[in-house]
């Protein structure tokens, strides 16, 4: 029946409300002041969530909006930040941290995945034990809470192991961000990815 309204749905299922298809029949160009301005809001209030905002250093973070799906975001920040001479710790324990070494492994990203069974949270203790090791690493990759099982994996302990190290620190909080409260700065969160 043509008098069946069509529902838009995304993958969870969600639908979509009322308010943000209202939202949309606005049109907002990339050079309107208004449009910009909502942009820096925005940006701001992310920088703010992840609790850095208050810091001495809070000019040093930003936050970048991107289009996209969730794992497209981590293999652009993956791909982008860790350098041709470098090496990536991954830490896997659940579908997204595999997700990971697969994005770094098609990437040509020289790589090496810390395994731990999904139904266990990594130990930081062994952790030290690969970067004390393995001294070419110069990134560290986890997932913050493993989706597939709901894990949520410590990392303020990680982050602040490599920032004494002196390994970046990549942190994918797809499911965790804006829930779990995480001050990125005092956890040695070098790159955040999150997503809507």
């Amino acid at each position: 029946d043509d008098d069946i309204p069509y529902l838009l749905l995304t993958p969870g299922p969600l639908t979509t409300t009322r308010t943000v298809r209202a939202a949309m029949l606005q049109d907002y160009c990339t050079w309107d002041d208004e449009y910009n301005q909502r942009v820096s809001d925005i940006r701001q209030r992310l920088v703010r969530l992840a609790g850095v905002d208050a810091s001495p250093d809070a000019d040093q973070y930003t936050s970048v909006l991107m289009q996209g799906s969730g794992t497209f975001v981590v293999e652009a920040t993956i791909g982008s930040v860790t350098p041709t001479n470098g090496k990536l710790l991954v830490i896997n324990n659940g579908a997204y941290g595999h997700r990971i070494a697969q994005i770094a492994a098609r990437l040509k990203i020289c790589h090496q995945v810390f395994e731990v069974e999904e139904t266990r949270a990594p130990n930081p203790d062994q952790i030290e034990q690969v970067l004390q090791q393995e001294g070419d690493i110069t990134h560290v990759a986890m997932v913050h809470c493993e989706t597939t099982t709901g894990m949520l994996n410590p990392a303020a302990e990680v982050g602040q192991l490599a920032q004494r190290y002196g390994k970046v620190f990549v942190l994918d909080a797809m499911s965790s961000f804006g829930g779990i409260p995480l001050n990125c700065r005092q956890s040695g969160v070098d790159y955040l990815i999150s997503s809507a």
